[in-house]
């Protein structure tokens, strides 16, 4: 259950670190460790991290970047939309042969419209990179949304959420208010409607300038408009996996294996109406009881972070020269597994199974010293790759994992 009002946190240092794969929670908030965070704050409660450092999320975004974003890509709806104040903008204002109108952009910005892009880390690779980072580390689905608002302007009337985010100011600044009213923990299908929902008081006022970072559990119910200059910022959301979730996903899969669960409910149940459908519940609590040795909880929790996994492939510029010189590797060169791209192994009967980016290859039992060798993720020389195989052997599993996609070769000395 989230609580009323607004926790802050204060970063005294000044100390710039890069972007971390080992706890990118941690970076996006600015603290050293994202544990007190997950265990006292999220899902409970909303966090301004002010921070001093202003240009901190330069490597991830700015409006230089968005404008070319916006001029080369050829962008259409809903890639990104206009907004004026819980409206949006026509399309037709903004596009020409079916594509974004760059300079009817620019100009409906200066005008007032706040510019939205939506999902850029699927163009966009610090985005990509930073979400499937924290993807990772959560366990969840995460997606970007920018919103570059112009001066004095108001994007969205108060609304809550159906998914908590981290809002991370880039340039600029905003105002915020956090209200009471909005539901706890509600489900996706528990939208914000502004004819039935109304936001209660406010319970907090503050300024996000460059650098901060807001924390906003889903169903607390916000607002906020920019001050006296343009503001940038990236929303994070983190649309994370419920036991609901979870319980719907494990018995859909029991379905699939026992007919018990895919039986009629009997003929006629309406009749037992009178009894407060006692003969039902029974029966109900009988399946239930017996519902956790049927479970495969193992394998339906795998396929989700698989799913998880593979929502991010690396933006990779080599595949064709990697592909093409796959034949040739020698016990000389260095490989790896290739960087960000999300892989495991399973041994079945005398196969070894990868499961990497939504596909399976397949390659014979005696590949996997070489294969779990090779996915650990360091370089390694392939000259001692201890797996017990004769050259010609080990080069056919290796030409076979670079050829698709799996690993990165280097030439001998380079890396």
């Amino acid at each position: 259950m989230t609580s009323s009002g607004l926790r802050v946190h204060r970063r005294e240092s000044m100390e710039v670190e890069g972007f971390s794969e080992g706890d990118p929670l941690a970076w996006i908030l600015g603290f050293d460790s994202s544990r007190e965070f997950v265990d006292d704050v999220l899902n409970r409660q909303a966090l301004h991290c002010e921070d001093p450092r202003r240009d901190r999320f330069k490597e991830l975004l700015s409006t230089e970047a968005l404008d070319s974003i916006l001029g080369t890509f050829g962008l259409r709806r809903p890639d990104i939309r206009l907004v004026r104040f819980d409206r949006d903008v026509e399309a037709s204002e903004y596009e020409w042969r079916g594509l974004v109108d760059p300079l009817r952009v620019a100009r409906l910005f200066t005008e007032g419209a706040t510019v939205i892009f939506g999902s850029l880390h699927d163009r966009h690779e610090p985005l990509r990179r930073l979400c499937s980072a924290f993807s990772s580390q959560a366990g969840a689905r995460t997606q970007t949304n920018i919103y570059l608002t112009p001066p004095r302007s108001q994007g969205f009337q108060p609304h809550w959420d159906t998914h908590d985010v981290f809002v991370m100011q880039v340039e600029g600044s905003k105002q915020w208010r956090i209200y009471g009213g909005g539901p706890d923990t509600p489900l996706a299908s528990q939208k914000f409607d502004p004819d039935q929902h109304e936001p209660g008081a406010v319970e907090a006022e503050f300024t996000l300038t460059a650098g901060d970072v807001l924390y906003i559990p889903r169903g607390v119910m916000h607002a906020a408009e920019s001050g006296n200059e343009a503001s940038l910022h990236i929303t994070l959301g983190l649309i994370a996996y419920s036991w609901l979730e979870l319980l719907g996903e494990c018995f859909g899969e029991v379905a699939l294996r026992s007919e018990r669960w895919r039986e009629n409910l009997p003929f006629g149940f309406g009749g037992q109406a009178h009894t407060g459908f006692e003969e039902i519940r029974d029966e109900l609590r009988k399946r239930l009881t017996a519902a956790p040795d049927e479970i495969d909880l193992v394998s339906v929790v795998t396929a989700k972070l698989d799913e998880i996994g593979n929502a991010f492939r690396p933006r990779v510029l080599d595949y064709l020269k990697q592909a093409t010189g796959a034949e040739s590797v020698s016990e000389e060169d260095v490989i790896q597994h290739r960087a960000d791209l999300r892989g495991r192994m399973e041994v079945r009967d005398d196969r070894v199974v990868v499961i990497s980016a939504g596909r399976e290859l397949d390659f014979p039992v005696v590949a996997e010293r070489t294969v779990a060798a090779v996915l650990q993720g360091g370089p390694v020389r392939v000259g001692e790759i201890d797996d017990g195989l004769d050259w010609a052997g080990r080069q056919v599993i290796l030409s076979t994992m670079l050829r698709e996609g799996l690993v990165v070769r280097t030439e001998a000395g380079r890396s």
